[in-house]
């Protein structure tokens, strides 16, 4: 992974992805990403239908956020079409107080099992532990959603517990798995 610039105008680089801050005028490609149903089906957060003007204020939540200090997200792009909107990864909460941060991301599904989410998270887990000194980072997915739990277990996450009904999504309590790495065991599998 490649870091250009400070973490102010952060772009990191991947073999096959540029994650960088968003612009407004990534707003079209996101909702077209965010408005679509499997990806409101596989994420704790992301509601359906999704508002258009919604993507606007996130924009703007995302960048304060990033500004502060408070959290971390990335659009994802491809290095081979560098319009061409994948998907998010960041690190979604920061705590300075407890120097950790929770990994969160979501991806077209068009890319889904092609290793571009993988990718994403180990560029997002050695910027927190490398550049933000983190001492661990934890990410959380609904059990149904497979795909995600093996992409944070690919990144170097382990699975810490199970939290039965969790949260309600769509009317239907879900069980949340969590998963997480510290910075011993992340510095072990970079020897």
């Amino acid at each position: 992974m490649d870091v250009h610039g400070d973490v102010q105008h952060l772009v990191l680089e991947t073999s096959r992805l540029l994650l960088r801050r968003y612009k407004q005028e990534d707003a079209e490609f996101i909702f077209q990403v965010v408005s679509q149903r499997k990806i409101a089906e596989t994420t704790i957060m992301i509601p359906h239908p999704y508002p258009r003007q919604t993507v606007d204020w996130w924009i703007n939540y995302v960048d304060g956020n990033f500004d502060e200090g408070k959290a971390y997200e990335l659009g994802l792009f491809r290095k081979d079409s560098p319009n061409n909107y994948v998907g998010n990864c960041g690190l979604i909460s920061v705590s300075k107080e407890h120097n950790n941060g929770e990994l969160g991301f979501f991806i077209h599904p068009e890319y889904w099992n092609t290793g571009l989410a993988t990718e994403a998270c180990q560029a997002l887990i050695d910027f927190g532990f490398m550049n933000l000194g983190l001492e661990r980072i934890h990410g959380r997915c609904m059990s149904k959603n497979i795909g995600s739990k093996r992409v944070m277990e690919k990144s170097g996450l382990v699975v810490e517990g199970l939290a039965r009904n969790e949260v309600l999504k769509w009317g239907k309590y879900e069980d949340v798995c969590h998963l997480g790495i510290i910075r011993s065991e992340w510095l072990n599998s970079k020897s």
